[in-house]
């Protein structure tokens, strides 16, 4: 009891109590101490996270440096290049690695200070030497059209068209004289994926690869322009051909008239197609009756059978009987046999020609 006694009385005594706390409070305080110390490490990561800038790339792009206005020359003194984040900038863009091949050109619009230039913005350019813009060894053909053949005045320089031949067919021999003449209509495809250099006068620059005059404004839409709102119609097309596809035009231009079909821009792809004859869009009545066999049934002279045939078949008929005919050999004439004349009778026998009997 006495030594519980004393245990007691020091644990209860100020010094003991003392180093106690102290004890607890270093704890807690080196706890906090780490807990803070893991907090601050967060909070710089998540600042240094937010204040991060994003790196976007730059774009070179032309401005003009003062407001222009419409029909000004692109040059070095009124236009600079000028750094564009890159997903701020449009796919007409003017670039600046593309400036030298635009110089000369005109603006179609005004355009303010600092604002980037688009191609539509640039009047397409005007060519005045077509031999300066043909690539090496290609031709230019101008080949004549209508309203209707020009896809109603919409073609454009830079199109590709596709070119069908509408002529007519040779008679076969087994034609007869009252065969409707419109069943020797055809139309093939003729030549195809031909790039239209010039509607009209109106010719384009396809040998620059850079720019793109489909994007640039045509005469007519420019602002201000003696032309503004009044489209140039025309009736002839130039193709970009080579020498013999030139030859090959001019043999069709002969031997009918041609028709243009309008490709999509990115169209390209090669087409196979058969001539159309428009004995095959006729009805079977409309095309004559030599286009087949007519077989009598029944002995009846209205009851006929008709087996129509192609005119290659009628042409291998015909040449088969023919062969047939030569080589079958004339028939001998016919000679009677020899009678003995009576006794006593002295004229001879009438002849079968004068049809004595």
């Amino acid at each position: 009891m006495a030594i519980n006694s004393k245990l007691a009385a020091r644990l209860t005594s100020p010094l003991a109590l003392l180093l106690f706390a102290t004890l607890i409070a270093a704890g807690v305080a080196a706890l906090a101490y780490h807990y803070l110390q893991k907090r601050e490490e967060t909070m710089r990561a998540e600042l240094a996270a937010s204040s991060r800038v994003k790196v976007t790339p730059k774009v070179h792009v032309v401005v003009p440096n003062a407001d222009v206005e419409s029909g000004t020359v692109l040059n070095g003194a009124r236009f600079v290049s000028r750094p564009v984040d890159d997903d701020l900038v449009y796919p007409d863009t003017l670039l600046a690695k593309d400036f030298p091949s635009a110089q000369g050109l005109r603006l179609a619009r005004p355009v303010l200070r600092g604002r980037p230039v688009r191609m539509s913005d640039l009047q397409q350019p005007e060519v005045d030497d077509v031999a300066a813009v043909l690539p090496h060894g290609t031709r230019a053909m101008t080949i004549d059209i209508d309203n209707l053949n020009s896809i109603a005045q919409t073609l454009r320089p830079n199109h590709r068209v596709d070119i069908f031949l509408i002529s007519r067919s040779p008679k076969v021999q087994s034609d007869r004289q009252g065969q409707d003449d419109r069943a020797l209509e055809q139309a093939s495809l003729f030549m195809q994926d031909m790039v239209v250099l010039a509607t009209g006068r109106e010719f384009q620059d396809v040998s620059n690869p850079a720019l793109d005059p489909n994007r640039m404004a045509r005469p007519g839409e420019v602002e201000g322009g003696a032309e503004a709102g009044h489209e140039r119609s025309f009736d002839s097309i130039t193709l970009l051909v080579k020498p013999q596809e030139a030859a090959k035009l001019m043999v069709g231009q002969r031997m009918g008239t041609f028709r243009v079909v309008l490709r999509g821009r990115n169209d390209r792809d090669a087409l196979a197609l058969r001539t159309l004859r428009a004995r095959d869009l006729m009805p079977v009545a409309a095309r004559g009756r030599d286009a087949g066999i007519e077989f009598i049934v029944g002995g009846r002279s209205n009851l006929v059978a008709r087996m129509d045939l192609l005119p290659s078949q009628i042409q291998a008929l015909q040449a088969a009987s023919e062969q047939g005919r030569d080589a079958t050999p004339a028939p001998a004439p016919m000679q009677l046999p020899s009678m003995p004349v009576p006794a006593g009778v002295t004229e001879p026998v009438p002849s079968l020609r004068g049809g004595g009997f």
